[in-house]
Order: C-alpha cells, then structure tokens, then sequence
C-alpha cells in the first residue's frame, strides 16, 4: 500500500513539474488525445499532444477497446496513443490501435453506437450512451442494414438506435450502418396506479392498468408488473427524483412508454402524475425552446421537461424533436393555467421520414412508355397528404428491378412486357380504334425520378374521394368475401380543410386486393404485412389505393 501511495505522489510530482498547455481543456471538451505514460491501479496518465499531463482515474462502467475490441486496463500499454472521452474527471471511453500506423485502421473496426437525434440530408447527429451528442456525415458509399438486409438510408428515423461503422480513425464519414430492429418501437403507451416498486428487482406493479388506443385510454389489465431500468431520469410533475423514492408514491398513477425486449414488455421511459390530468388532441401552433413551453391551436400554453414522454413515428425521442405545426396527443398535469406536458404523442407523417428520402407517389395517364422510361399526362403528384394536379407531362424512369403489377390481370409484368404491351398508345392511330385501345393509367411510388414500383390499370380512379390515413396493423385476414383485409388501429385522417390530422376513434378495415404495397422500395403481397406494422395509406374508403409500410 506504501508503495502505491509513492508511486502516485511521484506521478503526481512529475505531472505537476512537466506539464504545461491548457490544464483544463480535456474537461472542457470532453475528451482527451494522446500517449499514455504509466498506468497505477484503476488510473491512468495520459500525455496530451501539447505536453500537458492528466493522471485520470476510470468510470465505474468504462468501456476500454484496443483495434474495436474490448479489453481491460491491464492491456494498454505505456507508449500508445489513445483516445478517450470524459465524465467530468473520470475516463468513460479509451480506445487504442496496436497497428504501427495509428492512423490506419481495420475497415469497419472504429465503431460509435447511440441514439438519431438529428438527421439533416447527409448529416446524422447522435447521442452516444454517455450522454454526448456527435455529428457523423454519410456519403454515396454508406450501407445501411436492418436486420441484415440492405436498405436505403431513407428509412431512417429520429429515435432509432444505430452502430455506425468507420473505415478510417479519424474520418467522420459513416462506411456502414446497421439500424435496431422493431426493437427500438414504442409498444404501448400505458397508465396505472402505482401499487408495489421493488428497486431490488427493478420492478414495478400497476393496477387499472390502460394504453392508449384509437385516441382514448382503454383498461387492459387489472394488474400487470413490469420491469423498468433505473439508467433513465424519473420525473414527478416536472422535477427529477430519485427511484429510491419512487415506493412514496404509491397510488398515484404512472405513465409509461413500454418496449418489447425479447418478447417481454418493458418500461423504457416513465413518469408519475403530479397533481390533475388534462388531455388535448390539437395542432402545436408555437415552440418557445428558451421557456420550454408550447402553444396548442386552442391556446393552451404547456411547459415540458427531459422527463415528458414523447413519441414521434412510434419512437421515443428527445424534447428538440417537438415541432410546430405538428398534432399531438398530449396529455397534461397540473391545475389552472399551470400545465406541465407528462406525454406527447406526435401524429404526424409523411412518405419521406426526413430530408433524406426524395419518395414520390404519383397517379396518372400513361401516355408514353419507352424502353427506359415513362411520361405522365395529366397528372397527379401527393403532396403534404393532399392530391396536387397537373395539366402537363411528367417524365420517369424504370429499370429491371422495377416492380410492375397489372391490376387487371392481377399479374406481375416484367419491365420487358411493360414496354411491349398496349399500355400506352397513340390513340389517333388506326391500330388504336380498330382495336378500341386507349391508354391505361397508373399509381407510381418513385425515388427521385426513378420509378420503384407501378400498378397499372384501364380506368382512373376518382382521387377526390380518396383520403391519406396513417395508423398500425392489428391483423391481415384473408376475409372470404372480400379477399385480403387489413384492420387498422390508433388511425388518423388527414383533414385536407382543416390541414390537420383527425384521430379515429375506434379500428378500421381497409381491403388490400387492388393496392399497391411498398415495404422497403418492394412490392410486397398482402400476407406479408405483420401487426405493430405502421402505415401511411391513400384509400377510398375501405379500398387501399397506395400502401406504404413505414
């Protein structure tokens, strides 16, 4: 013991006579750089570039990793260059190269896991599981993967939990990107009275149990216990407390945001009711980030907190993802003008999740097909939930992997037959009225100018009745009359009057026999769908149209 307290006054001895340069930067920062000179006990001196010297000791939870893979202390060794990110005084990361060239690193070994906070075209901001945020930037060249299969960087989300994946040590440009599966997707939103807190098993029993479902709170269960971590903050009308006090406040009633992990529910945010409840479903007309306070289109004014639940396209995330102009379901504590939001349900949706994606949907005249390919006539393009018209021509184009479906033949086409067929002709012609052709018409779901996939069929429907809704699959049935029927719950009409969205109040049916299904740029078939599937849908009435699986 003698000798390790000697060791560290010399250390701190030689610290204190060598160093110079700005002591207080790494601190500041939140990082540090550079070699390491001696490591004692769960500490470790580092020499920054400049010559300034830290001796620092580890956080309870560091995560050490030498060429990407995790190690102990006991594996670095004096004379390596490191980096390492701060929890005030305390090392949270240290990672090292054992490669001669510490510039150079095995392609995919430098990897940052965390949480989409921001997306901003080619810009990704995260919040890293140490609380930090870092802005990474994809090119061209970046993959994206979800549950092992390629899709585009497009299906994106705020909230969603990401590895990225570096080929060089120093560059800030994602190579590879693997996005958490339904993982990540808020399950249930939840309220019950609080009857047992166990903080020896992280556990906690709600009695009356209700989610929310179609726009209202439904009693699920009588009882239900469900886990809960201790890693997040707990709120009480605003203020953070302590878990240690969550067992002082039972009989009062708890919301919760709830996930599946593996196959079981779990809290994964939660808070507990102040004093009253109040709920609205209203447009947010303003957002004031200096008070924290928002404006509802009935001008009620709400203050929120790190603590309220919020959640945007069925994913948990931060306060800075509340927008104006969105609508919410927000429930609210609090007495008289003095409200704090507990939940915020934002509605809104759209067919590009961020500025990333360039997805149309359009709906038209076929009035020339070549190889490579199509013009539109007089057509039409969705635009903000609404059918916007044009009297001109559009051009598109197709590829082999375009995906063609004949809704009349209820038959695939390949891009070949496509362009041999009679689905655009010249209608002045002879052939044409011998024949008694006219040109057919069709719904295209494109990326940029690229066609994904079309439905093609005689007639033109009559857009003005159909209407955009969003919502989540609670079954796919193969209904005996009516063919393959999908019921939708927690769905929402886009009020084209109002420009809002109008939450339903009970679950919907809508047949699927002559829509056009796009699940990740594909066609799918109707049988693919799968319940907690969330959809952004044209229909007429209970007839899908377009069908996007989000």
């Amino acid at each position: 013991m003698k000798k390790i307290i000697w060791t560290l006054c010399i250390l701190l001895l030689v610290s204190s006579i060598t160093s110079y340069g700005d002591m207080n930067g790494p601190y500041r920062d939140g990082f540090i750089e550079g070699y390491i000179k001696t490591i004692v006990e769960n500490q470790i001196q580092i020499e920054e570039y400049d010559g300034t010297i830290h001796l620092l000791p580890l956080a309870p939870k560091a995560v050490l990793t030498i060429d990407g893979i995790l190690v102990t202390l006991k594996d670095f060794k004096p004379g390596m260059e490191v980096y390492g990110e701060l929890q005030g005084r305390r090392l949270s990361t240290l990672e090292s190269f054992s490669t001669e060239n510490p510039g150079y690193i095995l392609p995919g070994t430098k990897v940052r896991t965390g949480i989409v906070r921001g997306i901003d075209r080619d810009q990704i901001q995260i919040q890293t599981p140490f609380g930090s945020n870092e802005t990474y930037f994809t090119s061209p060249a970046t993959v994206a993967l979800k549950r092992g299969v390629n899709i585009s960087l497009s299906s994106l989300y705020e909230g969603d939990r990401v590895r990225l994946y570096f080929d060089e040590m120093d560059t800030r440009f994602i190579s590879r990107m693997e996005i958490e599966g339904d993982s990540i997707l808020v399950k249930d939103l939840l309220r019950g009275k609080l009857t047992v807190s166990s903080q020896l098993e992280n556990q906690i029993v709600l009695e009356d149990v209700e989610k929310i479902q179609n726009g209202k709170w439904e009693l699920v269960q009588s009882t239900m216990s469900i886990p809960y971590t201790t890693d997040l903050p707990l709120y009480v009308g605003g203020q953070k407390i302590s878990y240690q006090n969550l067992k002082y406040y039972k009989g009062k009633t708890v919301y919760m945001a709830v996930k599946d992990f593996f196959g079981k529910s779990r809290a994964e945010k939660m808070i507990v009711k102040g004093q009253y409840q109040s709920d609205f479903s209203d447009k947010i007309e303003d957002v004031n980030w200096y008070t924290q306070a928002l404006e509802l289109g009935n001008h009620k004014n709400l203050t929120f907190h790190e603590g309220t639940i919020i959640v945007k396209n069925g994913r948990l995330v931060d306060m800075y993802s509340i927008n104006a102009q969105a609508d919410a379901y927000v429930v609210a504590d609090g007495r008289g003008s003095q409200l704090t939001a507990d939940v915020i349900y934002l509605y809104n949706e759209d067919i590009n999740n961020s500025n990333i994606g360039q997805y149309g949907v359009y709906a038209g005249r076929l009035d020339v097909i070549l190889q490579n390919n199509v013009t539109l006539k007089n057509f039409f393009i969705l635009n903000q939930n609404d059918w916007e018209s044009f009297s001109g021509e559009k051009e598109l184009y197709y590829d082999n992997d375009t995906f063609v479906y004949d809704l009349e033949s209820q038959q695939a086409v390949s891009p070949k037959e496509f362009y041999a067929k009679d689905y655009a002709v010249d209608e002045t012609t002879d052939y044409a009225k011998d024949k008694g052709l006219k040109d057919w018409y069709g719904y295209v779901y494109t990326d940029g100018d690229r066609i994904c996939g079309i439905v093609v069929q005689k007639s033109m429907d009559s857009l003005l009745r159909q209407r955009t809704t969003n919502g989540v699959v609670e079954r796919v049935e193969e209904d005996t009359l009516l063919g393959w029927t999908v019921h939708v719950r927690d769905g929402k009409d886009w009020s084209s009057r109002r420009k809002e969205w109008m939450a339903k109040n009970s679950t919907f049916k809508v047949n699927l026999e002559k829509a056009m299904i796009i699940k990740n740029d594909s066609i799918i078939q109707p049988y693919e769908l799968k319940p907690g599937d969330r959809l952004y849908m044209v229909r007429d009435d209970l007839e899908g149209k377009v069908i996007l699986v989000k």
